[in-house]
């Protein structure tokens, strides 16, 4: 069985999204036009986003170079705000049409802020604590 390459198979994705915004431009100048209502745009600029991630896989990397929990967390708050911009932005006819319902921003602080505690509960602290350091000097 052959070994799984990232790299081509985000390629893959990337020409994947690629082909489904050549495809839904293309269906813009036809009378099917806005028969997907956005979905093929955003599905496609979410494949080429993740098409990148699986191409360039130290994207998600930290400087010790494992896979950063942040930056996965981030990405896919990422990922669900372009989904749903593209899907709205294509069929809006005007930028007025273009907005969201304000709640979202409860959803970004829920995910930051969870992803916040979660990270400074796990650090330990650095510097020892100064009983410690007195401890070890008695010794």
């Amino acid at each position: 069985m052959p070994k799984f390459n990232s790299v081509v198979f985000g390629r893959w994705l990337i020409n994947a999204g690629v082909a489904g915004l050549v495809t839904s431009v293309v269906l813009n100048f036809t009378p099917y036009a806005n028969i997907d209502a956005g979905t093929i745009p955003a599905i496609s600029i979410v494949l080429i986003i993740i098409g990148m991630c699986f191409n360039f896989p130290t994207l998600l990397e930290d400087s010790a170079g494992g896979i950063s929990s942040m930056r996965v967390m981030v990405l896919s708050v990422v990922l669900v705000f372009v989904l749903v911009y593209v899907k709205i932005g294509w069929t809006a006819g005007s930028f007025e049409e273009f907005t969201i319902d304000r709640t979202w921003v409860y959803i970004l602080g829920i995910a930051f802020g969870s992803k916040a505690i979660q990270k400074f509960g796990e650090d330990k602290p650095k510097n020892p604590e100064p009983e410690e350091i007195e401890d070890k000097k008695i010794k």
